[in-house]
């Protein structure tokens, strides 16, 4: 094949084919992952963990996924999206395959390592869908692909509570994740066709696209922290200190409703999947929150306070059905908080170190996935309310942060005056 047909742009019926079945690529890798979810924290306490064990797993975890991740993506750039997604896909499905076989802790320990180093199945299907995409239309297609894969989180829960309801739950429901993963890469074996790394050159909008899994530059972290600090480190301590108290959070999560609510996980399946729609529908309202605001830092604030106030009652929650409000509300407060700080970075950088900024935020928040599993199982077992408390305090230092310095340093002109 000569270069001038390597360099021929694909054509529209077969872009839009390939684009179908990235979509049911994302939607069964969030769905196979998400069926297991309630019981993974179940699983590890009965072979004999702690919680903070338990969070130690998971800390583990997130730093493969954090080192892995960069080295996946080059070699994406190198041999090919196709398959290096194949190969994820097929040791994904070995990972939950020994995950339940697992019949003590080294075991699942092993079959966690090769989900941290291989699980960037969605990262690398997100690059090849960038790539095939013109720059037009990738608006579209990248949010149709989020939305498809988020179905896939919000139904998979429930159908992995309700499987796992018997005694041997566990291996019922790994092996179905495992098949949905072999599904997934037969589909992607038979009908995806790998293209010449050079064929569809990266452009900002690619880079862009994929950096927040797996485009880490180690070199640049050092002298990107320097341009933070001119920039917009008020904004950059607010995100991180917030981010860090949802992350507090979220870790462990099963085991804190097993405990707090004698959660089963069925009943458990049910909540992470309310708490996935919720953080779906929250998106679509942020744009007529922030229309009620003509300033930035003030609905920061509030979006702080209205966050803190919520981990701190659904802390304290006596029932399941005020912690499902606490859901709704806090899923709202983090879909505001995040577009105000991206706003307010692009408005305050004017452009200029904007990717330096939201690149720093992302890294540093990768680097907080790693110890927030850990810092959380810790906390649950100090107590069943740990978890929320610490993750309470961040919130509050935050919310202080907004009128200490955000505010106090803030020039940017509100949307109602640039109009």
């Amino acid at each position: 094949m000569d270069a001038a047909a390597e360099n021929k742009p694909i054509e529209p019926k077969k872009r839009h084919y390939l684009t179908n079945c990235l979509y049911v690529v994302g939607f069964l890798d969030l769905f196979g992952v998400s069926i297991i979810i309630p019981l993974l924290s179940r699983h590890a306490t009965s072979l004999g963990a702690s919680p903070s064990l338990v969070g130690l797993i998971g800390s583990v975890y997130g730093g493969l996924q954090f080192v892995s991740g960069p080295i996946v993506g080059k070699l994406s750039d190198v041999i090919g999206r196709r398959r290096i997604l194949l190969w994820c896909l097929v040791f994904s499905a070995v990972g939950y395959a020994i995950r339940g076989l697992s019949t003590n802790l080294i075991i699942l320990v092993i079959s966690r390592v090769i989900s941290g180093i291989f699980k960037h199945s969605s990262s690398t299907a997100k690059a090849y869908l960038a790539e095939i995409t013109p720059k037009a239309e990738r608006p579209k297609v990248f949010g149709r692909f989020n939305a498809i894969s988020s179905v896939g989180f919000i139904i998979g829960p429930v159908c992995g509570g309700y499987l796992a309801e018997d005694i041997s739950g566990i291996c019922k429901v790994a092996f179905i994740t495992t098949s949905l993963f072999l599904i997934n890469a037969a589909m992607v074996y038979f009908c995806l066709e790998e293209h010449d790394p050079g064929q569809l050159k990266h452009s900002a909008s690619v880079d862009s696209f994929t950096a927040d899994r797996f485009s880490f530059n180690y070199s640049e972290f050092v002298s990107s922290f320097r341009k933070i600090i001119r920039v917009g480190g008020d904004i950059f301590a607010v995100r991180f200190v917030m981010g860090f108290a949802l992350l507090i959070y979220h870790s462990n999560f099963s085991l804190f409703l097993e405990k707090k609510f004698d959660s089963s996980p069925k009943m458990t399946g049910w909540i992470i999947s309310f708490s996935t729609l919720m953080g779906v529908l929250a998106s679509f309202l942020v744009g007529k929150v922030a229309s009620m605001y003509s300033s930035l830092p003030g609905l920061l604030f509030h979006a702080c306070i209205l966050q803190t106030l919520t981990l701190v009652a659904m802390t304290f929650a006596p029932s399941v059905s005020l912690f499902l409000v606490g859901i709704s509300c806090i899923s709202v407060s983090n879909s505001v908080l995040r577009v105000c700080i991206t706003d307010m970075s692009i408005l305050r950088c004017k452009g200029e170190d904007t990717g330096a900024l939201l690149g720093m935020s992302q890294s540093v928040m990768s680097m907080a996935r790693m110890v927030s599993p850990f810092i959380a199982g810790v906390a649950l077992e100090v107590s069943v309310s740990g978890p929320g408390v610490v993750a309470s305090c961040c919130g509050i230092v935050g919310s202080i942060l907004v009128p200490l310095l955000v505010m106090k340093n803030e020039n940017i002109p509100t949307k109602k005056k640039e109009n």
